[in-house]
């Protein structure tokens, strides 16, 4: 195998061209934006996320955008107490598993990432690509741009997202399943708000049907929040709509005064909306020199703050089955086999928990184990035989 192709330039994808990259393999990847924005808000990175990324030469950088939340915990929507429940972070220190646990702007971590492909070959990257169509024979991969242009490589990555064109030539079109639901997301300086962070610096409100996970991020000076709300009037699927200011205060309406302060202090530009679509797991990820990863082979809803994570994981397995030294299909089928259950376990969970919090009932598909879940490496663990 000497030549990649990538579709997609979001975090899972530039996390595969590193892998790839830092094992000598020459690596072409188009992303249909014509230039990356400073887009989206907050990201968790879980433990497996960062044990990835440090994998790939990341953490003395990472340490140094990210911040490590002092605690995580639980406070009732309407009334403003805390709820009953350990302090995960020190439950985390107690495990051994920081500092492997960060929050960061996504835009900052796409940016690390972004350096990084670019200094590992300044040719890797093209933007304005947006993939059309794409043609495969015993020899190759043939990809087709919008702008008529084509790229060929030994094997295609689809890391283009939830609605990956490259998933749909595979596999069709879907149709999403829209789940009731509408996440709002708000980034506000941390000195307007400062009155109104009372209980820490990592915070889930939850009551009402209603949920907003608020936390610090830039070092102390920026405030992410992203609340979700259920709702059956409003179903498009744009992922940036947006929001003006009464309609936050009034889908957050009945929030206890800390978190109402904090609501209307949120700004008008920046605050935006956006449908939560679901989409059932996919038995295949992989036909013949094409596979998927991240969001376009497992679209993640955010409730366990697990989407990114998985695309990370994805990559660096990914990277490993490739460099093997196996044959290109063998690599392949180890890559899904390593990774399908884990991702459509998270898959499945992180919709359970969509649904017990709109509800305020158990979640319906069974939890997985916390502590397993987290402890994944994934530049460690067994690649499937």
């Amino acid at each position: 195998m000497e030549n990649v192709i990538i579709a997609g330039g979001g975090i899972a994808g530039l996390s595969a061209a590193l892998a790839l990259l830092q094992k000598g393999v020459k690596v072409r990847l188009y992303e249909q934006a014509k230039e990356f924005a400073e887009v989206g808000a907050g990201i968790t990175l879980s433990q497996p996320a960062s044990r990835g990324l440090f994998s790939l030469g990341l953490q003395d950088v990472i340490e140094k955008a990210a911040d490590i939340p002092a605690r995580a915990g639980a406070v009732d929507f309407e009334t403003g107490e805390p709820e009953e429940g350990p302090d995960l972070m020190q439950t985390a220190r107690e495990a051994g598993e920081i500092p492997y646990y960060y929050q960061i702007h996504r835009a900052d971590l796409h940016e690390i990432l972004a350096d990084a492909v670019r200094a590992a070959d300044s040719e890797c990257i093209t933007l304005g690509k947006a993939v059309v169509d794409l043609a495969q024979d015993a020899e190759g991969v043939t990809v087709t741009f919008q702008d008529g242009s084509e790229a060929r490589g030994d094997v295609l990555l689809g890391a283009d997202g939830i609605n990956s064109r490259v998933r749909a030539l595979l596999f069709g079109e879907e149709n999403p399943r829209f789940t009731g639901q509408v996440a709002y997301r708000f980034l506000v300086p941390v000195a307007d708000v400062a009155d109104y962070l009372g209980h820490g610096a990592s915070v889930k409100y939850t009551g009402q049907g209603k949920t907003l996970l608020r936390y610090i991020i830039r070092h102390g000076t920026l405030v992410n929040g992203v609340g979700f709300v259920p709702t059956d009037s409003w179903t498009e699927e744009g992922w940036s709509t947006p929001v003006e200011h009464e309609e936050l205060l009034e889908k957050f309406a009945g929030a206890n005064p800390e978190l109402e302060e904090l609501l209307k202090r949120a700004p008008i530009d920046g605050t935006r909306k956006w449908a939560l679509f679901d989409r059932d797991p996919i038995e295949r990820w992989v036909v013949g020199r094409v596979a998927l990863l991240g969001d376009g082979a497992h679209p993640m809803l955010p409730f366990l703050g697990l989407g990114a994570a998985m695309g990370i994981e994805d990559a660096v397995v990914l990277g490993r089955a490739l460099t093997s030294g196996k044959p290109l299909e063998e690599a392949l089928a180890i890559y899904e086999a390593t990774r399908k259950d884990r991702a459509n376990g998270v898959l499945l969970q992180s919709r359970a928990q969509g649904l017990a919090d709109q509800s305020g009932g158990v979640a319906t598909a069974r939890p997985l184990d916390h502590q397993q879940l987290m402890a994944y490496d994934p530049a460690s663990v067994p690649l499937a035989a």
